[in-house]
């Protein structure tokens, strides 16, 4: 599915015998990295922070654009929990690889390029969602 996410997201500007355009290329690792982070979204974290990351009365919502967190950040709070507000640390069920998809499946719905739902029927023609171009942006520290 990666590769379908990564052809979809290249545009051809003419097919014909002159010179061919290419638009920016989404890496071909986004979308299997947000798939997989949302994978493990629902193994662990949505019991407590929603299905689609919104929150319940158990945890915050986490597409909030103001509560928005750095990947170190967001690392550091997945691996060691919070224990005063009820959060567990994960650091010995998941690695840091998994906690940084499940932090770049967040930051698409944070940042409303993913719709809600599982990422392989959000996207054209109820198929796999296609990355914007450029995004994931790496400024800010994120």
């Amino acid at each position: 599915m990666a590769f379908f996410a990564f052809v979809s997201s290249v545009a051809f500007a003419s097919f014909g015998s002159g010179p061919t355009t290419v638009t920016a290329q989404v890496a071909p690792d986004t979308y299997k990295d947000v798939y997989d982070g949302w994978k493990w979204w629902h193994v662990y974290c949505y019991r407590c922070h929603g299905v689609d990351a919104v929150g319940t009365t158990n945890a915050p919502n986490l597409t909030d654009p103001n509560g928005k967190l750095t990947d170190a950040a967001f690392l550091k709070i997945v691996r060691e929990g919070r224990a005063d507000k009820g959060m567990q640390a994960w650091d010995k069920l998941l690695d840091d690889k998994q906690i940084k998809q499940i932090h770049l499946y967040v930051r698409a719905r944070t940042d409303k390029v993913l719709p809600a739902g599982r990422p392989d029927e959000v996207g054209p023609n109820k198929g796999p969602w296609v990355p914007p171009a450029g995004w994931p942006s790496r400024r800010g520290g994120s």
